[in-house]
């Protein structure tokens, strides 16, 4: 029964989003909030959190369902949630604390919930340049828990001193970032590379305070003044310690400014930089090694590539890319959100949700 008002509550919340795309119409914008970084880190996402008040402890419930190896997962997570401060770097730490208290949960089920995004995470993410030489980025985010996500799937505003330093597509609860803006510097997305069991990642993360949790990576390198630019936010990215091994597909604003970086968790495994001269406008990554042929059984990279292809560098827009982002299996019944962004023309970034 309390499952059943949960999902009429969801239907609800979608049924009052009322900016709906000119392109398709299964497809609604997020709503959008401001995350004022200017406010104490406990203060940051009271707005959000009590918009989402009803859903969220629900969806974190079920979401725990899923935890893998929970006689493994479940210590290592309280030793962190015991004592967060020590494990977990600012602001996240106190973002994750005062998310909790608004929602009045426990700050280990929060914590839980915010690390569970980490997995089953499917993605396919597509950074080019067209004809005039600007930078496009594209990226379909996919999960298990997908019309759960739905619902709570909202755009933020990351503003200091009035002014947004970068925009995210996430999720309600979730501290992190996994798609991202900073306006007139660059574009970045994380997909999942599946390397090794999820909780060793949490294991490292308490064993080696110098590596950081991927998603919280990818806020910092939005918000940090040294990532002012695509160059300096590459490096940051390929070369900081983190916790898991994964990919990030970046794009900048100048000719050629696009990658695909092949994390390991001390290093770049590899960085696949677009090169237009020599016929690379574009470049496709989805969960696989971009120089390994994807499984058979989950092959987004072809049919993508194949999209890409009949649609051609002079035809890139924001509609154009909805419809390759549109294409099965590239979208699928595990899809959540759409985003289309180009960092030099910023006001152009939109995200749907999905509803295949």
């Amino acid at each position: 029964m309390a499952t059943s008002i949960t999902m009429f509550s969801a239907f609800l919340i979608l049924l009052s989003i009322t900016c709906i795309n000119g392109f398709s119409g299964d497809a609604v914008n997020p709503p959008a909030f401001v995350v004022n970084l200017d406010l104490p880190e406990e203060q940051r996402w009271t707005e959000v959190a009590l918009k989402y008040k009803q859903l969220v402890p629900d969806i974190y419930a079920i979401m725990k369902q899923f935890l893998p190896d929970p006689t493994i997962s479940l210590p290592l997570i309280r030793k962190i949630a015991a004592d967060i401060d020590k494990y977990l770097a600012k602001p996240y730490a106190g973002e994750m604390r005062g998310i909790a208290k608004t929602l009045n949960m426990s700050l280990g089920d929060v914590v839980t919930c915010n690390l569970l995004y980490d997995i089953s995470a499917f993605c396919t993410s597509i950074v080019m340049q067209d004809a005039n030489g600007i930078i496009w980025h594209a990226r379909n985010l996919d999960y298990s828990f997908t019309e759960i996500l739905r619902n709570i799937s909202i755009r933020v505003d990351y503003q200091k001193g009035g002014k947004t330093v970068y925009t995210g597509i996430t999720y309600a609860g979730y501290v992190g970032l996994v798609t991202g803006q900073r306006p007139n510097a660059f574009t970045m997305t994380m997909d999942e590379r599946d390397q090794g069991a999820w909780w060793m990642n949490i294991l490292i993360a308490i064993l080696d305070r110098n590596a950081s949790p991927v998603s919280f990576l990818l806020r910092d390198v939005s918000s940090l003044p040294m990532s002012e630019n695509f160059t300096s936010a590459v490096e940051k990215v390929a070369y900081t310690t983190t916790a898991a091994s994964f990919y990030t597909i970046m794009g900048g604003v100048r000719v050629g400014e696009g990658a695909v970086i092949t994390k390991g968790r001390v290093g770049p495994i590899d960085i696949w930089k677009l090169d237009a001269k020599s016929g690379r406008w574009y470049e496709v990554e989805t969960n696989y090694d971009h120089w390994a042929p994807p499984p058979a059984g989950d092959d987004r990279r072809d049919p993508a590539i194949k999209a890409m292809n009949s649609m051609g560098q002079k035809s890139i827009s924001k509609k154009s890319l909805f419809s390759v982002m549109s294409t099965p299996p590239v979208m699928n019944n595990k899809t959540t959100y759409t985003v289309v962004m180009s960092a030099a023309q910023p006001d152009i970034m939109e995200a749907w949700i999905r509803n295949p």
